[in-house]
């Protein structure tokens, strides 16, 4: 059955949080958007589902979002360590 990537044929794929995604999905998603079509091989058969999108996505400067955006109400509470580790979940080629 088809899967969101191709029901976003002709459309946008918007992933909201990119950093919460495994690195391993978002690392999949970068064959269909080279290729424009996902393939599905099986015992039995393969199959070919068209996959020409744009991938739009969001994500926070740090895991808790207040990174750069600190209020007296709301502090930053990531250590630099933590910050790095959130933004290298995301591939230099994604």
């Amino acid at each position: 059955r088809p899967g969101e990537v191709t029901l976003a044929h002709r459309g946008v794929l918007f992933l909201d949080e990119l950093p919460e995604f495994s690195r391993t999905a978002l690392e999949v998603l970068r064959q269909p958007l080279e290729d424009r079509e996902v393939t599905i091989a099986r015992s039995r058969a393969v199959f070919r589902f068209p996959a020409h999108f744009l991938l739009a996505a969001s994500m926070n400067p740090c895991a808790c979002g207040y990174y750069g955006h600190e209020t007296d109400d709301h502090l930053c509470q990531c250590s630099p360590q933590q910050i790095a580790r959130y933004r290298t979940k995301i591939s230099g080629p994604l």
